[in-house]
C-alpha cells in the first residue's frame, strides 16, 4: 500500500512516470529493507533492461519511425485506396484498411497514429470529410498496431508474463482484423448517412499499377510475421530483419531516406526506447515488492472470489483495464499489471496467451482514449483537432472495438486458432 501511495503521489505532483515507479520504489526498500543487501537493487533494476526479448523493442520502435519517413507508408494509402477507395467513405475505410496493413510492420499505434494523421488526414480533409471524424478514424484504427503482430505491446506483457513471446504474437493476428473489419462498418454507416467523401470509380488497372509500387510495403508483413511463425528466428532477429529490410527499400532501392534522415530517426528511437527501458527497469524494482508482499496471491484470492466466475471476473477485469489504459501509459500498464492479473485468469482457466490478447486490447483502446491516450494527443498535435471533438467523433468506433473484445474474450479461438495451426 505504501508502494502505492508513494508512486500516484509523485505521478500527480508531475514526475515522470519511471522515476515515479523507480523513486517509491527504492524508498520502500530502504525503509522496510524486504532484501537483506541494498546492493540487490543495481542488479535488479539492471536485468530488466537486459533481458534479450526486450531486445526487439527498439528495433520495432525503429521500424515505426523508419516507416513514418520512407516511402512505405505514403505507398500503403495509395494501394489502399485504389483498393477499397470506391466504396462509400472511401478514405475512411483506406485510412482502415491502411492502417490494418501497416500494423503488421510497425508495431505501434504511436507510429500508426503520426503516419497517418500526416500523410492521410489532409487527403480526407481535401475530400470532404470534417477533420474531427477524419482524425478520430486515425486514432481508433491504430489499434491494431497494438494488437497484431508485431505489436510492442505483446512482446512487453509476454516478457512480462514469462509467456511464449512467439505464440503471443501469432494469437494477435485475427482479433486485430477482426477490430478492422468491424471498423469499417461505422465508417460506411456514418459516411453514408453524412455524405462525407467522394466516389472514385474502381479501376483494376490502378490497382495492378499501386500493387507494382507498393509491392515492397506488401512483403514486409509476410517477412516478419513469416520468419517469426516459421521458426527461423526469434521476435527479435525478426525486428533485426524488419530494419534492414526497410534500410535497404528506403536507402538504396528508392533513395528516400539519407544520413540526415537515419541520423533523426535514430534520435527520435533513442529517446523513446530509452523511456521505454527506464520505465520496464523500474518496474521490475516495483514488480519484485509486489511478488515480495504475495500481492498477486492475494490478488488471484480475491478476484476468484468475484460473483459470477469467468464471466464476472472478466466484466470486472475489462471494467479495470479499460480505467488503467486511460489514466496510465500503455508500457508500465502492462509491466506492472498484466502479471498481476494473469495467476488469476489462469486460476480460473483462462489460456495466458489468450489472456495477454484480452488485456493488449484493453490497453489498446486506452491509448486511443482522452487521459493519458497517447495517440490522441499524438492526432490533436498533428492536426490542430480538439481532443474533445475528435473523442466524440471516435464513440461509434470505441463501441465497436470493445464489441471485437468481448467476441474475443466469449471465444477464445479468435486469439488461439493461429497458435494452434503453428504448433504452439
Amino acid at each position: 500500500m505504501t508502494l502505492i501511495v508513494l508512486a500516484v503521489i509523485m505521478l500527480v505532483a508531475g514526475v515522470p512516470v519511471a522515476a515515479a515507479l523507480g523513486l517509491a520504489s527504492a524508498l520502500v526498500l530502504f525503509i522496510f529493507r524486504p532484501i537483506p543487501n541494498m546492493m540487490m537493487l543495481p542488479q535488479l533494476f539492471s536485468e530488466a533492461a537486459a533481458n534479450f526479448i526486450l531486445l526487439a523493442v527498439p528495433l520495432f520502435v525503429l521500424v515505426g519511425v523508419l516507416m513514418e519517413r520512407g516511402t512505405m507508408g505514403r505507398n500503403l494509402i495509395d494501394f489502399s485506396k485504389a483498393l477499397i477507395g470506391w466504396v462509400k467513405g472511401g478514405l475512411g475505410a483506406v485510412n482502415i484498411v491502411g492502417s490494418m496493413i501497416f500494423s503488421g510492420i510497425s508495431g505501434s499505434s504511436v507510429a500508426d497514429t503520426a503516419t497517418f494523421s500526416t500523410l492521410l488526414v489532409p487527403r480526407m480533409v481535401d475530400d470532404g470529410y470534417p477533420a474531427d471524424y477524419s482524425a478520430a478514424v486515425t486514432v481508433t484504427s491504430s489499434t491494431m498496431s497494438t494488437i497484431r503482430p508485431p505489436s510492442i505491446q505483446i512482446i512487453l506483457a509476454a516478457a512480462a508474463t514469462n509467456q511464449s513471446v512467439g505464440r503471443a504474437l501469432a494469437a494477435g493476428l485475427l482479433p486485430a482484423i477482426l477490430v478492422g473489419l468491424l471498423l469499417l462498418i461505422p465508417n460506411y454507416l456514418i459516411s453514408k448517412k453524412m455524405g462525407y467523401g467522394k466516389k472514385y470509380p474502381f479501376s483494376l488497372a490502378n490497382l495492378i499499377d499501386k500493387t507494382k509500387n507498393c509491392w515492397t510495403a506488401l512483403l514486409a508483413p509476410v517477412i516478419i510475421m513469416g520468419s517469426i511463425f516459421s521458426g527461423l528466428v526469434t521476435p527479435t532477429e525478426a525486428a533485426g530483419l524488419a530494419v534492414l529490410y526497410i534500410l535497404i527499400v528506403d536507402c538504396i532501392i528508392y533513395r528516400k531516406l539519407g544520413l540526415k534522415d537515419l541520423w533523426e530517426c535514430f534520435k527520435k528511437t533513442a529517446g523513446i526506447t530509452s523511456a521505454i527501458l527506464l520505465i520496464a527497469s523500474a518496474s521490475a524494482l516495483m514488480n519484485f515488492i509486489i511478488a515480495f508482499e504475495h500481492i498477486p496471491r492475494m490478488l488471484t484470492e480475491a478476484l476468484t472470489a468475484v460473483p459470477g466466475g469467468k464471466f464476472g471476473f472478466m466484466v470486472l477485469f475489462f471494467f479495470l483495464a479499460i480505467i488503467i489504459g486511460m489514466v496510465l501509459d500503455a508500457t508500465p500498464a502492462t509491466l506492472i499489471f498484466a502479471p498481476l492479473f494473469l495467476p488469476a485468469a489462469v486460476a480460473l482457466g483462462f489460456d495466458p496467451t489468450h489472456f495477454i490478447i484480452i488485456w493488449v486490447m484493453c490497453v489498446a483502446l486506452g491509448m486511443t482514449t482522452p487521459g493519458y491516450g497517447v495517440c490522441v494527443f499524438s492526432a490533436a498535435s498533428i492536426t490542430g483537432v480538439p481532443i474533445n471533438r475528435m473523442v466524440r467523433q471516435a464513440v461509434p468506433f470505441y463501441l465497436v472495438t470493445i464489441f471485437a473484445m468481448v467476441l474475443v474474450a466469449v471465444f477464445p479461438s479468435i486469439a488461439l486458432v493461429v497458435p494452434r495451426l503453428l504448433g504452439w
